[in-house]
């Protein structure tokens, strides 16, 4: 694991570049301990890059469900830059599933695990990867993911099908049975099911004010594009000296994928102090109320 002072320094560095928002990045990143420092773990390191002037969002990947401590929830409910997203990768909904995964997790522990996340974040907004068509996936198996799916509700889903990897566990030791066929109609249905997850919770926003910060042009290169602290992808008119500021923006359009809207105020631009909205809880998708 890397240094925390090395680790600050290049938050600092980015910071005096004039880059806004940071990404922590490592594998299983929620169980870091500071080689350098016994007091700092995963929590502790949020607070101390929420500290470094200058940023204005923090965002962090992958955690896993098991290291998913209260010191590191509280530190998301409590740090004003921690963005109100958490990818919290959980694979299947199937308990006999995750135990053939290795994953140290049940499916009632990860539901017990987002009702506590939910509960004391506030504005939260879920992520999660799902794999179908794993070695011995029944009907049934694939039958409780959907659920699992549909009673969370994640805002967004990364979806596979299982493909055997050389040197793995399960490519030694499992065969890979389910016909593609049915992986294909597998994940097809998961992604619909999602689709319409998405475009629910989407339409919710329709005529509400989202606040977000803009990082540059739309993929159709017209208008601009941002992301809200729930990472939800939100485009609007505007010029490119906004690209690197805040704006609060009228939401007239939604869909499954993102957003579209008007800016009613923008960070520099307005009395208001927009960049102060953003890092107020509950005010990412919608959810809070403008000064």
């Amino acid at each position: 694991m890397r240094p925390v002072a090395e680790v600050l320094a290049e938050v600092r560095q980015a910071a005096a570049g004039g880059h806004r928002e940071v990404h922590l990045l490592g594998q299983i990143v929620n169980h870091y301990r500071a080689p350098d420092d016994d007091r700092c773990d995963f929590a502790e390191l949020l607070r101390r890059v929420d500290a470094v002037p200058g940023i204005a969002r923090i965002r962090f990947a992958s955690p896993h469900p098991r290291h998913v401590t209260d010191r590191m929830i509280d530190a998301m409910a409590s740090l004003p830059k921690v963005a109100r997203h958490l990818h919290l990768p959980v694979q299947s909904g199937s308990n006999r599933i995750l135990g053939a995964m290795r994953r140290r997790h049940t499916r009632e522990d990860y539901l017990m695990l987002v009702e506590k996340l939910v509960r004391r974040v506030p504005g939260l907004c879920l992520s999660t990867d799902l794999i179908v068509g794993f070695p011995g996936e029944t009907d049934a198996d694939f039958e409780a993911t959907l659920s699992l799916l549909e009673t969370v509700r994640f805002h967004s889903v990364f979806s596979f099908k299982y493909s055997s990897r050389p040197n793995t566990l399960a490519a030694k030791r499992m065969a890979d049975d389910v016909p593609e066929p049915e992986k294909t109609r597998r994940i097809v249905e998961l992604q619909a099911r999602q689709k319409d997850i998405q475009t629910a919770l989407h339409a919710r926003t329709l005529g509400g004010e989202v606040v977000i910060l803009i990082d540059g042009e739309s993929r159709r290169g017209d208008e601009l594009s941002g992301r809200t602290s729930g990472n939800t992808v939100v485009n609007v008119p505007g010029p490119a000296s906004w690209i690197g500021r805040f704006a609060a923006v009228r939401v007239t359009r939604t869909g499954a994928n993102s957003l579209s809207g008007v800016a009613v105020a923008v960070e520099g631009e307005n009395q208001h102090d927009v960049a102060a909205w953003a890092t107020r809880p509950g005010a990412s998708d919608g959810q809070g109320d403008a000064d």
